[in-house]
């Protein structure tokens, strides 16, 4: 039986007159469930997060989260490969799944009376996958033709380096997707060894939203997800570290394009410790729309750029303030320059009219979102996995509070830091 509830949460939004009520609970196992009701709504979505991805990973196992992603599709105690793709399908559903740094989710969106389906697939593949020797063999070339089209994209090494630089010393360090030598090198045991202590009860959460009575969602879960582990649960990454360099530095890549793409990022805390509502207004006054500042300043009124953007991104220990830009190389150093000139603006640039603009467009994708099953369990599910479920549940009341002393203050340690410049280049000579 499903213990008594951990929290038992009747949380009210109100969106288009509906009430919309939200419960959570845990298994006898460690595994979290959290249902939302959305009424009159005829899909559900069923999706399962897992708090693994690359950064749990060592060195000789970097890619592993994203091979396990694949492999759980291709066989499983009950289901033998392509048999749970084609019953999800049947059932009139879609499903997909993703592997990210700090996570993995699996998800199914179905009609609500075709629920069942996803609750026994998904489960299927999260506790039961098989691993058969032949299909590990036959993804492996699989996912490195995968790697090698990564590199087709000319921001690929830029952003690689990126990854490597801003989150140094840290697993974040490494790509999700692995190498080709790490890949190829994946043995079965290895693999089984990690799905065992990773794809651990105690580190998944099943999400729930749609028009079910949660009556049986309850019994679902119970009869799909109670299953309990022999072996402890694998030890989460929980390091924060924050870079810093000692001077700025610019680092150069040469390829056979036309134009030049350039980052300029500097150190952030991580979404544990970072005011993420404060960085994403600013985010939105920079970037938000064609007639953001960064493009009225750098695309229209000077015409430095192409493309310009500048924002918060963050994993649940590090993160990083960026600003992207797509020009002509020799426009770049104006670019990087009005880019320093912009964060010293701020000040005059944060109006009230200006911060409240950025807060409504905001708060009004979140209502739209939400009015999606997918979109509502997508919020859900990540909030709880990096460890914010206030980003999703207070969402729109710590939104209300940003102003301007709050994002001054939230910014106010990282543009005082060194920044890195990456810059891909056009090789003259190619």
């Amino acid at each position: 039986m499903i213990r008594t509830f951990l929290l038992a949460v009747l949380t009210l939004i109100v969106t288009g007159g509906t009430v919309l009520a939200q419960q959570t609970d845990k298994l006898d196992n460690g595994l979290t469930l959290i249902y939302k009701q959305i009424p009159n709504v005829k899909v559900a979505s069923v999706q399962v997060w897992i708090k693994t991805g690359s950064v749990n990973e060592t060195k000789n196992e970097s890619g592993i989260s994203h091979f396990l992603e694949h492999l759980v599709f291709k066989g499983t105690d009950k289901y033998a490969p392509g048999e749970i793709d084609s019953l999800v399908e049947s059932s009139g559903g879609v499903m997909n799944a993703a592997t990210s740094k700090d996570y993995t989710f699996y998800y199914i969106t179905a009609p609500s009376h075709k629920a069942e389906v996803a609750f026994d697939t998904i489960s299927e593949m999260v506790f039961r996958a098989k691993f058969i020797t032949e299909e590990i063999e036959k993804e492996k070339p699989v996912v490195v033709q995968e790697i090698k089209r990564k590199y087709d994209r000319p921001t690929a090494k830029m952003w690689e380096q990126f990854a490597e630089v801003m989150f140094d010393g840290s697993p974040y360090s490494r790509e999700v997707i692995g190498t080709e030598e790490t890949v190829t090198s994946f043995s079965r045991d290895m693999i089984v060894d990690y799905y065992n202590r990773y794809y651990h009860p105690e580190n998944m959460t099943l999400v729930v939203v749609g028009d079910i009575p949660f009556e049986k969602v309850e019994k679902m879960a119970e009869k799909y997800f109670s299953q309990k582990s022999t072996v402890s649960a694998g030890k989460i990454y929980n390091t924060e570290k924050t870079v810093s360099f000692e001077e700025s530095f610019q680092k150069v890549i040469k390829k056979d394009i036309a134009q030049e793409y350039g980052i300029i990022s500097f150190p952030a805390g991580g979404l544990l410790y970072s005011d993420v509502y404060a960085m994403e207004v600013l985010s939105e006054v920079l970037s938000g729309g064609e007639f953001s500042v960064l493009n009225m300043r750098m695309k229209y009124d000077k015409q430095l750029a192409n493309s310009i953007n500048g924002g918060y991104y963050g994993v649940r220990k590090m993160g990083t303030f960026v600003f992207t830009y797509n020009a002509q190389p020799e426009k770049s150093e104006d670019i990087k320059n009005e880019i320093i000139k912009t964060i010293g603006d701020l000040d005059d640039i944060l109006t009230v009219e200006a911060i409240e603009k950025a807060k409504n467009r905001l708060k009004s994708q979140s209502v739209f979102q939400r009015e999606k099953s997918s979109s509502e369990a997508n919020d859900i599910g990540y909030s709880y996995t990096v460890g914010r479920p206030d980003y999703y549940h207070e969402f729109l009341d710590n939104m209300s509070k940003v102003d301007k002393k709050s994002i001054l203050a939230a910014v106010k340690d990282v543009f005082n830091k060194k920044y890195v410049w990456l810059r891909t280049i056009p090789d003259k000579e190619s």
